[in-house]
């Protein structure tokens, strides 16, 4: 590993254990509890590949497998996290939900398909394999992302500033990884060492993000409203039909002597 790298790796494992031990201690785990997840499997995969560089190698083929397989995992989970999120915003706006369901499942049908195809392409080159796929799943959350925030601000949901955040240092990585997986998948051999820089650069800044989102504690939710009491409801339907009932009486003795 270069000397940037070396930096750039020690300084994200810091950023990831401070991000990760702050979510905890917001208790965003009650929140948002995929995403919290997603911030401990980081920060144990970060712990997986370093023990696997200093025990078999940076270059061996315990840490290449090791690398692109923990990669993989990491793509999964912040493909739940950023589900995850949509899904907190649109769950009390039936209308919302309809609108950002049909969106998104079209967005994602047409995006994965052709990542799809693209990824049978090169199936047998695990690199370039993953970075197909990559590629394709990190622009699909990128567009996701842009219609979740989009729809919210047009349909003025509320989305609380941790959750904006959270999206927005999501987004910020999935752009940039776009780009560079482009242009890795042309050049990874001689492209591969600035690759990893950028990479660890790009979510540097989401993860500095993520430490602003998390900088004060969440809101306390709205209590919901207390259930009525049904027996002081069933009393007080009783006493009115008992008044009812003596209405009635008093108009049929009214109507029989009206003189009375």
């Amino acid at each position: 590993m270069t000397t940037a790298e070396l930096i750039l790796w020690y300084s994200s494992l810091f950023l990831q254990l401070l991000v990760c031990a702050l979510a905890f201690w917001r208790r965003l785990y009650l929140r948002l509890p995929v995403f919290t997840i997603y911030l401990t499997v980081l920060v144990a995969r970060e712990a997986f590949i370093y023990w696997v560089y200093h025990s078999a190698g940076y270059t061996s083929r315990l840490a290449f497998f090791s690398f692109w397989i923990t990669q993989t995992v990491l793509l999964a989970a912040r493909a739940a996290a950023i589900g995850e999120l949509a899904w907190n915003a649109a769950r009390a706006y039936a209308g919302f939900r309809i609108v950002l369901k049909l969106v998104v499942t079209g967005i994602i049908l047409t995006l994965l398909l052709g990542a799809a195809f693209e990824a049978v392409a090169n199936a047998s080159h695990l690199p370039l394999f993953v970075l197909s796929v990559e590629r394709d799943l990190e622009l699909t959350a990128a567009v996701v992302l842009v219609v979740l925030l989009a729809l919210s601000a047009h349909y003025e949901v509320p989305v609380h500033t941790t959750q904006r955040l959270i999206a927005s240092g999501l987004l910020a990585y999935s752009l940039v990884q776009v780009l560079n997986n482009s242009i890795s998948r042309q050049w990874l051999d001689s492209y591969f060492h600035s690759w990893a820089v950028i990479r660890a650069a790009s979510f540097h800044a989401a993860l500095v993000v993520w430490l602003v989102a998390l900088r004060k504690p969440l809101p306390v939710p709205a209590k919901a409203a207390p259930a009525p009491d049904i027996g002081s409801l069933a009393a007080f339907m009783r006493h009115g039909t008992q008044v009812m009932h003596e209405l009635a009486g008093r108009l049929r003795r009214f109507r029989r002597n009206p003189q009375k």
